[in-house]
């Protein structure tokens, strides 16, 4: 075990924060996959019973420990977490109310239905229940929505207001009219094995001005998992120890070691981009991931210096080959947002979506969408009434390049060339008739390509999720290639 490096005011409260995480890992043992909107703290569900039946609140999030019954008849509940098949929340019912979980079912038709992920293309009626005569909301042109069950005609879907979200019903042919997005929470860093390199204090462009005083700082190899919110299990690969905080009650203080198993309580880093640099933030002391003169991994509260300063580069080409993060032109993060002045990102973006997923897809880091897209404008790449010049690729990585770990490496309109490109390790916009696509990686046994598309089209025959493609969709059709657009991975 390390040096104790964080030091709490009062030991007291780090008996606090043991209990708090005990009960934590008691209730919710392993990691779950959020199938409601992950920020329901900030922004909270709205709903009510979907039956007149009782509604038994609970005071646990495994629903075993039982608090109350209450009728289902106008019974409505602000739900904040999300743990499994566990809701919890402030309810009310007539004049009572209180606080607890409820089971999924309480709100949800059929919680056991795949979720789906959605943006509608014109303005839609939602309703109160599955017989859809009675209007409830009616939510704006490119809002998302999440299919969480059907019934009949109807379709009951979450759906975001400006303070909270809602749930209710549409009709199906109008939930029909909407485009299918990747629902996965978004990550700054994609789940891979990068190496770590601390002591990097960088300049507005990501690029560092001067190296450090010292060259003592050691380089890991780390591999990454997400648990939520930017929130990461880090392990050694060298090693195959995990990373996580221990707590020293009598001192009041915590400090770092390496273990066996992963600790997705003690062992969470908060990663936060700074420009080209990362800091690493322990969730449960609050102690930033740091770098001794020595090369061992500390834990400081002193966020100033280099030896917090983290440059993140992949290993290798990060790229998800079973279940690709796609990003999409309609995502309603942007897809409504302005691309110059006409159109917007969800009408003209494949570009600069294109220029992402390939940058996602080789370096496992994610660009801002409109810090590309306002880049784009600003220096004339955006075409109105075409879409993007070609130009952007280039000078993306000229301008973006040290900050997300890339570099331009030539274009092409050769499929030759793609393919030996992709067997190096690198990464290809594409463009094709009408439209930008990017190409991430090929599969030798199937001879294969697979083709990352920010706007599916019926036409096109691909979707929202990655498609692996025949070398002869590329030389022929709506995928004709007419150019190939290179990105490599930078290894400083």
């Amino acid at each position: 075990m390390l040096k104790k490096i964080i030091k709490s005011r009062h030991s007291l409260y780090v008996t606090a924060v043991i209990l708090a995480a005990a009960a934590f890992q008691a209730a919710f043992p392993a990691r779950v996959q959020a199938a409601f909107p992950y920020n329901m703290d900030e922004k909270p569900v709205i709903a009510e019973s979907v039956s007149s039946d009782n509604v038994t609140i609970f005071r646990d999030g495994a629903c075993k420990e039982y608090k109350k019954v209450v009728s289902g008849e106008n019974f409505k509940i602000t739900i904040s977490k999300s743990r499994g098949d566990a809701l919890f929340g402030n309810w009310e019912n007539g004049e009572k109310q209180g606080t607890g979980w409820i089971k999924r079912k309480v709100v949800i038709l059929h919680p056991d239905q795949k979720n789906v992920y959605a943006t509608v293309r014109t303005p839609m009626n939602i309703y109160t229940n599955s017989s859809c005569e009675k209007k409830q909301d009616r939510i704006k042109k490119y809002s998302g929505v999440i299919l969480v069950s059907k019934k009949g005609d109807a379709r009951q879907v979450i759906y975001s207001e400006k303070d909270h979200y809602g749930i209710g019903w549409m009709k199906r042919e109008d939930y029909k009219n909407s485009l299918k997005y990747d629902g996965r929470e978004k990550r700054t860093l994609a789940d891979g094995t990068y190496t770590f390199r601390c002591g990097y204090l960088d300049n507005k462009d990501g690029g560092m001005d001067e190296q450090p005083e010292t060259d003592s700082y050691k380089t890991y190899e780390l591999a990454i998992s997400f648990l939520t919110k930017n929130e990461y299990l880090l392990k050694n690969t060298d090693t195959g120890k995990y990373l996580h905080a221990v707590p020293d009650w009598k001192e009041g203080t915590f400090s770092l070691e390496w273990d066996d198993q992963p600790d997705e309580v003690f062992g969470r880093f908060k990663a936060e981009r700074q420009t080209g640099s990362f800091t690493f933030t322990n969730t449960i002391s609050g102690g930033l991931l740091g770098q001794s003169r020595e090369g061992e991994m500390i834990l400081t509260t002193d966020g100033s210096t280099e030896s917090t300063r983290w440059r993140v580069l992949a290993k290798d080409r990060i790229c998800d080959l079973e279940k690709p993060f796609v990003f999409t032109q309609y995502d309603p993060a942007w897809c409504r947002k302005s691309y110059g002045s006409e159109g917007c990102m969800g009408t003209a973006g494949c570009g600069i979506l294109a220029t992402v997923n390939a940058v996602y897809s080789l370096t496992g880091q994610y660009m801002d969408v409109m810090e590309l897209a306002d880049y784009a404008v600003d220096k004339h790449y955006r075409i109105i009434g075409s879409g993007t010049d070609e130009g952007i690729f280039k000078a993306a990585c000229k301008k973006y390049g040290k900050k997300y770990g890339f570099e331009w490496d030539g274009s092409s309109k050769k499929i030759k060339t793609l393919k030996k490109k992709l067997k190096e390790g690198k990464t290809a916009a594409v463009h094709v008739p009408g439209h930008y696509v990017c190409i991430s990686a090929y599969n030798e046994k199937t001879k294969k390509y697979l083709l990352l598309d920010s706007n599916y089209l019926p036409k096109r025959k691909d979707s929202p999720y990655g498609d692996w493609i025949s070398e002869s969709r590329l030389r022929e059709g709506t995928l004709e290639s007419q150019g190939f657009f290179f990105f490599k991975r930078r290894d400083r």
